[in-house]
């Protein structure tokens, strides 16, 4: 027998632990990456293989933790989990690696890799009505058929030929130059009836075997291959690309591994941490591909994709959002067809299933996904290309907190593969290191052929009120939207606020109605005519009377997506889609929205920034931005970034085909300096702002942040916890005095209560990060189960 290793597969925080089984001979295939059912506690539950080791190394690394502990009393593995490991030597790497950056146990970042996050579900086993057991039976499932194949007693009959048996000859034949084993309906394709079938194998000509069906949403029938004329710079950009793709091995790491200090192998996480090396060195190994709307970004991915193809390497294309990967998918299917796969949170659990074994065979070569696709398993990944890749929707907000981009980032110099960012709004820390030198730049100034840049109307919503206009749409949207419509033209309309009204007040004693779990207001939805919270989703019956002084005076306030698609619906001629949350629930419904508006069923698309990027519709030249500055007033570093790169994006929807394009933007502050430089598309003068700000406050790319956030029912017991953590992490900083550190807080979370949980926030802005993760990780709040840390995070309230 020989012992293993195992990270627990729960869905806990604090259980950093991995804990030694003993792994029966029976099993004695099983190794480091594979997935196995182990004991834990009454129960059993899923587990992965970190390492394996021999009796003599388990005594002793069980001994040094419980003294006089006897070897004949170690629990065993129960059962394995399918028939190879789930974890390459690649993936196992990668996962360690984001179990010490994000701060989380190795098994939260090693169930990541595992599509719904784990492989098991226990089924109850009920005798005469009653529950005596739980079985354990694998959650991924593969969909089989039943396919023949010949065997040699068949081709020995077909060499022999015979004049009676005329369909079984022709079946005979069609099975000997298969390529796989014939399903049924593979068969009556060749004319091969299922009674023919079953007569080759009854007589031993045919063997029955199982196949595997493969589900894909995205099986349909592909649009011919467009080759467009590449421009100038886009043919420099591809040519840096394919150089670099020449350049790295697929497969190898780019760099030696250092080992990170005081990482343990028993009893913790174990991370590898990766050197940067700049251009100067090498051919870069990750670009910033910084393209202007409209300038032709899709058509650089499309002919690097077919250039690592062609070396025999497999591409990843990440994409921030599903509503845009319709129309890239279609884009690459017309070049690659069957090659492409398409992954996102829509699918189910086995339809993702069905993905990562096509990318992990190679029966597929081209993956399309959104952040969740990072970590689907390959077989020679060279490729890796993040479109808008400044998105937010890249961080995931639980834990563990990753970055999608950063995940890209080290499985790329773990591989050898090349990393492409794109973007016409780069986040500033992707900038910063292209303009510095660490990553190579390739600029995108221009739109092919007769394409220009919207030309940009900032319309002062003031005057809009003070003409008594209290529409959310402005009188000069309202005028270009029907003469859009009338010259048989589209328009997009961009407004970041679900439901009917954002929130509800008493015009009598000033009350707002707000969800009792959350602090937040509550927002009217008149197609389910209630009140919704967006935080936990709970709905509220409209209210009669006023919950605080009973008066019958309450008044709608605000306007969201439902309110401005009736308004809009209501204009002559206008027929109107609406995307967002609410409108694209079920399955495939982005996709279906999309394909409506470009066949022209509609005229205007109205929905929440979903709409505002991604999307290339020839026939649209207006797009209206309502409420401009509504992202801009947000207390967050990141604020005048997010409203900037939202702005510049939607107007660049406009004009992109050989008709000129028009954007409407509406602003209560039409002199703020972001809208200005957003209707101009003036991204580097924004980006050089925005940097001397950030390298005088230390924030990013400057210095990194750590948010620590402790919830707790009880609003007392969340504060005196942060305290407690908040002087402690400014002892420390004392002691070791760490390099240009800031401690800010504690203070309540910008929504300081959800789901009936406080929520009390500490902020640290250093240049030593490491130094302070290593710190809390050595303390006992790394185990706290109310202490959450978000590494890097995308808000910093």
């Amino acid at each position: 027998m020989k012992y293993v290793l195992v990270a627990i597969n729960l869905p806990v925080k604090n259980l950093f632990r991995q804990f030694i089984y003993g792994l029966p001979d029976s099993m004695g295939q099983a190794g480091e990456g594979w997935r196995v059912v182990v004991p834990f506690g009454p129960q059993k539950v899923e587990g992965f293989i970190v390492r394996d080791f021999d009796r003599e190394e388990a005594l002793a690394l069980l001994q040094k933790e419980n003294p006089g502990f006897s070897i004949d009393k170690m629990k065993e593995v129960t059962a394995v989990l399918g028939t190879r490991p789930w974890f390459s030597e690649e993936m196992m790497g990668t996962a360690k690696w984001l179990a010490g950056y994000y701060m989380c146990s190795l098994a939260e970042a090693m169930r990541l890799f595992i599509p719904g996050k784990t492989s098991i579900r226990r089924k109850p086993v009920y005798q005469e009505g009653r529950l005596i057991a739980y079985e354990i039976e694998e959650r991924l499932k593969a969909r089989t058929v039943v396919a023949y194949t010949i065997t040699e007693m068949g081709k020995a009959a077909l060499a022999e030929g015979s004049r009676r048996a005329k369909a079984q000859m022709q079946a005979l034949e069609v099975l000997l130059h298969a390529t796989e084993p014939l399903d049924r309906k593979e068969a009556e394709a060749q004319h091969i009836s299922g009674a023919v079938l079953q007569t080759l194998a009854e007589k031993g000509w045919a063997l029955r075997t199982e196949k595997r069906l493969l589900r894909n949403s995205y099986d349909r029938q592909a649009e011919r291959k467009e080759t467009l004329q590449l421009t100038e710079e886009q043919a420099q950009a591809v040519a840096a690309i394919k150089a670099s793709l020449d350049y790295f091995p697929a497969g190898k790491p780019a760099e030696e591994e250092t080992d990170e200090p005081g990482a343990a192998v028993f009893g913790g996480d174990a991370g590898k941490q990766k050197t940067e090396t700049t251009c100067e060195k090498t051919r870069p190994q990750e670009f910033l591909l910084q393209g202007i709307t409209g300038s032709g970004k899709t058509e650089v991915y499309l002919r690097a994709a077919d250039h690592a193809l062609r070396q025999g390497k497999q591409v990843l294309v990440l994409v921030p959002e599903i509503a845009l990967t319709a129309q890239i998918v279609q884009r690459f299917q017309a070049w690659f067809g069957q090659e492409v796969a398409v992954a996102h949170s829509k699918l189910s659990q086995n339809e993702r299933g069905d993905v990562w074994y096509k990318m992990r065979t190679g029966e597929a070569n081209v993956l399309i996904g959104v952040r969740s696709a990072v970590f689907a398993p390959f077989k020679n990944l060279g490729l890796v290309m993040v479109d808008e890749e400044q998105e937010t929707s890249y961080k995931q907000e639980e834990r563990p907190a990753y970055h999608a981009r950063e995940v890209a980032r080290y499985r790329c110099k773990n591989s050898g593969a090349v990393l492409v960012l794109g973007s016409a709004t780069p986040s500033l820390e992707s900038y910063f290191r292209a303009v510095s030198g660490r990553i190579g730049h390739l600029q995108l100034k221009r739109r092919p052929g007769s394409s220009f840049l919207p030309a940009v109307d900032v319309v002062d919503m003031r005057e809009e009120l003070a003409q008594k206009n209290y529409s959310v749409i402005s009188r000069k949207l309202r005028r270009e939207l029907i003469a859009t419509v009338h010259a048989d033209q589209q328009a997009i309309v961009l407004l970041n606020r679900r439901g009917y009204s954002t929130f509800v007040m008493c015009r009598d004693c000033g009350e707002t109605l707000t969800c009792p779990h959350c602090a937040v207001s509550l927002v009217f939805h008149a197609d389910e005519q209630a009140m919704r919270c967006h935080y936990c989703g709970n709905t509220y019956p409209i209210p009669e009377t006023c919950p605080h002084c009973g008066s019958r005076r309450i008044k709608f306030f605000g306007s969201g997506t439902q309110k401005a698609e009736q308004e809009i619906g209501q204009m002559p001629g206008i027929q109107v889609l609406r995307m967002d949350q609410d409108s694209t629930a079920t399955k495939m419904a982005h996709e279906e929205i999309i394909r409506r508006f470009s066949r022209k069923e509609a005229n205007v698309l109205l929905g929440t920034q979903m709409v505002a990027k991604g999307h290339d519709i020839p026939d649209v030249t207006l797009v209206g931005i309502l409420a401009a500055d509504s992202t801009l007033n947000m207390p967050d570093f990141r604020a005048s970034e997010r409203g900037f790169s939202l702005l510049t994006q939607a107007a660049g929807r406009a004009g992109r085909g050989d008709k000129p394009g028009r954007v409407v933007l509406q602003t209560y502050d039409p002199e703020n300096e972001i809208i200005t430089l957003a209707a101009r598309q003036d991204y580097e003068t924004f980006a050089g702002h925005e940097l001397a700000m950030r390298k005088e406050l230390l924030y990013p790319p400057y210095g990194e942040i750590l948010k620590v956030t402790v919830v707790d029912k009880e609003e007392k017991k969340a504060w005196e916890l942060a305290d407690e953590m908040a002087r402690f992490l400014r002892s420390r900083y004392e002691a070791e005095h760490w390099e240009r550190t800031e401690i800010m807080g504690p203070f309540p979370s910008g929504v300081a209560k959800v789901r009936d949980l406080y929520r009390i926030n500490i902020v640290v802005k250093s240049q030593a990060m490491e130094q302070v993760k290593a710190c809390l990780l050595a303390s006992r709040y790394r185990t706290v189960k109310n202490v959450f840390f978000d590494v890097d995070p995308i808000m910093a309230i």
